[in-house]
């Protein structure tokens, strides 16, 4: 009888995991139609209107969007301290001070950024 260890599973699923994602995207470029016309060349923008090409969108993505990022990580470990702060087993006066205190920053400069948004993003 052949006995296989926890690496040892692990490696053999991976390895037809990774072949399964190769066939895959081979098998996908081979079948799919190629029809390129100038709607598919244009950018998805959510309900924005589209500007340039695809291929462009990797600058003026990341400096049309980065607003977004930054409120979106402001907002996001924000989160993360009252969570972890929520399973405090103390909870001090301190404690809520310095909460409350975190909590108006972050709001404060969400606030700021949604006055300045057209700034900012455009």
């Amino acid at each position: 009888m052949f006995i296989i260890n926890g690496s040892q599973a692990f490696w053999i699923f991976a390895g037809i995991e990774f072949g399964f994602l190769c066939f895959a995207i081979i098998a996908s470029r081979l079948v799919s139609p190629k029809k390129p016309n100038p709607i598919k060349n244009t950018i998805y923008e959510c309900g924005n209107e589209p500007f340039g090409e695809a291929r462009s969108f990797r600058i003026l993505g990341i400096t049309k969007y980065f607003g977004y990022g930054v409120a979106f990580f402001a907002l996001d470990a924000f989160a993360w301290v009252i969570l972890t702060s929520a399973m405090s087993i103390t909870i001090t006066t301190e404690i809520i001070s310095i909460i409350a205190i975190y909590t108006f920053v972050i709001f404060s400069g969400i606030v700021y950024f949604l006055i300045e948004k057209e700034k900012l993003v455009s």
